[in-house]
């Protein structure tokens, strides 16, 4: 193209839209800022203190005890014995909720409920794998002093029952079937409570139980201005084909904007801790996050083999992200996939000592959720408009994740050269 060639009429009606977009900017940041201000849609106890299993489990003993702090009485307990064919308790009679109740076998079911007529175990497990017989010796625990009771055990997980398999009734904590979960008990009942602040504490929980567990990922209340304004372009029909054209853009950019994270997460921990650290993988942060467990990390030469510092999907997509020290057990790993097995792991096996928030399972010594589960395009066009300079590595939630992954990096070279 000759240098002074006229602009083609698409890249004007680009640039035109880019140059209004700009302008607009300013009123659409101010517009977000007061939906924080006065809204705080994004607030939640749940993204702030990311539970584990124990904290709920305990959440859930205290909706489903009729003499819980909710002041609701049988309302959450009714819903869920409703959603299992169990008969509602009456109002008067005695109901005993209980955490850890400890059996025979030295074992510990997670919840135990017991009214006049039922003695009803609910095995939590949302992440850990479960142990060998555990439904059935739990099963038979509930069984052993009915007194004229029958025995319920729900298991509460997405995971298949791997033993008293027909016996034990299974709640997921979503579902997109139609079937009972948690997610469907809590919401049948919620605009019934009438306490605000119990109200407002199941709605935050519903709202995690969607974002971690369901297969949704809604729209931020904050996006609403962007995705106006953008609308409003789209309508006009001059403007459509120049708006279609960044549509053209949006996978690659989505997946430049994860790779930023990457570079920057390698870059702190070459400067904060070695220059021979070097990824785990050849394939970059976007193209791992894409798949399910197929974790992007750190590692020094000197490691361990299958020992890193990682980023991790749980599901396709950028779905259920989380990081730690991944260092499989192979105690507790298939005899077909033994080669994953990290002979680090005895020596890290105690990391939630080290570092406080995570927690241990089969593959790693220490993970933990990071705040947005869901990295998707919608996540990483917020972080560069959320970003102070529009550079995802200035945005403050990517910098703390970012210097908890140097404090992993620095805890697991601490326990693997006994470093003080």
């Amino acid at each position: 193209m000759a240098k002074n060639a006229p602009k083609s009429p698409q890249r004007n009606a680009v640039s035109s839209v880019v140059a209004e977009m700009m302008l607009s900017m300013p009123k659409l940041d101010a517009l977000r800022e007061g939906i924080d201000l006065y809204g705080a849609t994004a607030f939640s106890i749940f993204s702030i203190f990311a539970p584990n299993e124990n904290t709920l489990s305990r959440v859930i003993v205290e909706l489903f005890d009729p003499s819980g702090s909710h002041g609701q009485g049988l309302l959450f307990l009714s819903a869920m014995l409703n959603s299992i064919d169990v008969p509602r308790v009456n109002q008067r009679e005695a109901v005993r909720a209980n955490r850890e109740v400890l059996t025979r076998a030295r074992r510990r079911i997670d919840i135990v409920i017991e009214t006049p007529r039922y003695v009803i175990g609910i095995e939590n497990k949302p992440w850990a794998i479960q142990q060998t017989k555990q439904l059935k010796d739990y099963l038979d625990e509930l069984s052993a002093d009915l007194r004229g009771r029958k025995p319920v055990l729900i298991f509460l997980s997405d995971q298949e029952a791997q033993s008293a398999e027909s016996d034990v009734v299974k709640i997921p904590y979503f579902s997109s079937d139609g079937r009972a979960s948690l997610y469907s008990i809590l919401q049948s009942v919620v605009d019934d409570i009438r306490a605000a602040r119990p109200r407002e504490f199941v709605r935050d929980f519903i709202g995690y139980i969607d974002s971690y567990f369901g297969d949704g990922h809604p729209m931020e209340a904050t996006d609403a201005p962007y995705l106006n304004a953008v609308t409003a372009e789209f309508d006009d029909p001059t403007k459509r084909k120049a708006i279609a054209a960044f549509l053209l853009a949006q996978d690659p950019l989505h997946r430049r904007i994860v790779n930023e994270i990457g570079a920057y997460f390698l870059a702190e921990v070459r400067t904060k801790l070695s220059s021979d650290f070097v990824t785990s993988t050849a394939t970059s942060m976007a193209d791992c996050l894409y798949n399910q467990y197929e974790p992007w990390g750190v590692r020094r030469a000197s490691w361990p083999v299958n020992c890193i510092v990682a980023i991790e999907s749980q599901k396709f997509f950028f779905d259920q992200i989380k990081f730690g020290a991944k260092a499989p057990d192979a105690k507790r790993l298939r005899e077909d996939v033994q080669d994953y097995a990290s002979p680090a792991r005895a020596t890290l096996e105690n990391m939630t000592q080290d570092i406080p928030g995570g927690r241990k399972t089969p593959h790693w010594p220490w993970e933990q959720k990071v705040w947005e589960p869901y990295w998707g395009q919608e996540f990483a066009a917020r972080l560069v408009i959320q970003s102070p300079t529009g550079l995802v590595i200035d945005h403050p939630e990517v910098q703390e994740l970012c210097r908890k992954f140097v404090e992993t990096s620095l805890a697991v070279e601490k326990r693997l050269t006994g470093g003080a």
